[in-house]
């Protein structure tokens, strides 16, 4: 059994272990509705070990986006190789590989602890090997240490995949046009500019912003919110 949520994940939770990430491009706005569409998890079987399955829209309307979080390897292995070739990622889009994650530090600002998450940004940044993700997330911490909090900021969430070659930040916005501000604000001591160009080993792929489409659970798991 599987209850929907109207909230997004709890993306800190305790429970779990690995975290699947899949994007799909869509091309434009009704390839985009036609994914999500498709993409029905409700009505297809739930596999043991899935906590939760969360699908996005991209606001640009060119993607979708489905971020589970799973107990453990073990039960993600399990139901890959069980009778439904549809166990994680998108249905209804071409099946690939799962990119596994781990999350691996977390901050919530004391300001968006009880505020709604309107928006979910994405950057994501391709590295040369653990050692670097490690680096990446201590250097970005350190140099945001004493930046100012952005109006609507909530919270960032850095996942490692793990193979090594991805940092994967799910950060959490009170609304798209908060995060359009920030960005576009300025940046005396140039620090997104240091973050996004300067650490070596480390290049940026770009951000999307999204909306929650879809947010189910696992009957009888509370996410905490």
């Amino acid at each position: 059994m599987i209850r929907r949520s109207e909230t997004a994940p709890e993306i800190d939770r305790g429970d779990a272990g690995t975290i699947v990430i899949t994007i799909r491009h869509t091309g434009d706005a009704a390839g985009q509705a036609a994914g999500a569409r498709a993409a029905a998890r409700q009505e297809r079987p739930w596999p043991t070990g899935l906590l939760s399955w969360s699908l996005f829209v991209s606001t640009d309307g060119s993607a979708v986006m489905a971020y589970e979080q799973w107990s453990d390897d073990a039960s993600l292995d399990a139901a890959l190789s069980s009778a439904h070739p549809d166990a994680s990622g998108i249905p209804g889009t071409e099946p690939s590989t799962p990119v596994r994650y781990r999350l691996r530090s977390s901050t919530v600002l004391a300001s968006g602890k009880a505020a709604e998450v309107g928006c979910v940004v994405t950057p994501v940044f391709d590295v040369d090997g653990p050692e670097r993700q490690q680096h990446f997330i201590d250097e970005v911490f350190a140099m945001t240490e004493n930046e100012p909090v952005k109006s609507g900021a909530i919270s960032a969430h850095f996942h490692v995949s793990t193979d090594g070659t991805r940092v994967f930040n799910y950060a959490e916005w009170q609304d798209e046009q908060s995060h359009i501000d920030a960005v576009t604000s300025a940046d005396p001591r140039n620090v997104r500019g240091r973050l996004t160009g300067e650490i070596p080993g480390v290049r940026p792929c770009g951000y999307r912003r999204w909306k929650l489409h879809t947010s189910l659970l696992a009957a009888g798991n509370a996410d905490g919110r």
